[in-house]
């Protein structure tokens, strides 16, 4: 089963992000009450779907997407920020079902493009995002710490 998230989901969705991070050799700050203040009403920051064998079984994968806008092509974008399931129940079709979902919300939404970063390094990711017909775009892209904002907001005072 694939449905969207809600927030007696959010211990499961910490837990299942923790992992995706740790595969990665990285952490995940994805806390439940985080999850709970910024997943869910109508100013929700990011949008997430699970994976289930059924009705109230555990979670075994999710999907976790932020919505933006393309002002160029004046329309909505769409990134997908996680995709992980369970080493259990990997080669079984449940990530396309979790990416099938997405581009069901993208096009719901009128996005134009769904976006996807995985590591550099992650080749069975980029192979999987390959298969399902998304295509590698090189491009620059910058990151600012919380450092540097708060040093380039103070630039205004």
């Amino acid at each position: 089963t694939i449905r969207r998230a809600v927030p007696r989901d959010a211990d499961a969705l910490a837990k299942l992000s923790g992992k995706a991070a740790g595969e990665e050799g990285a952490a995940s700050s994805l806390e439940p009450d985080r999850i709970k203040a910024h997943a869910f009403g109508s100013n929700a920051l990011f949008e997430a779907w699970v994976a289930q064998e059924h009705n109230n079984a555990p979670l075994v994968g999710h999907a976790i997407i932020t919505k933006s806008y393309d002002v160029r092509r004046a329309a909505p974008n769409v990134v997908l920020c996680e995709l992980y399931v369970e080493p259990e129940h990997r080669r079984s079709g449940l990530a396309r079902k979790l990416m099938s979902a997405v581009a069901r919300r993208a096009r719901d939404l009128g996005a134009r493009e769904l976006a996807i970063t995985t590591g550099v390094e992650n080749e069975v990711a980029q192979r999987f995002f390959n298969a399902v017909g998304a295509k590698k775009r090189d491009a620059a892209v910058f990151m600012m710490s919380a450092d540097g904002i708060e040093w380039l907001a103070a630039e205004g005072n």
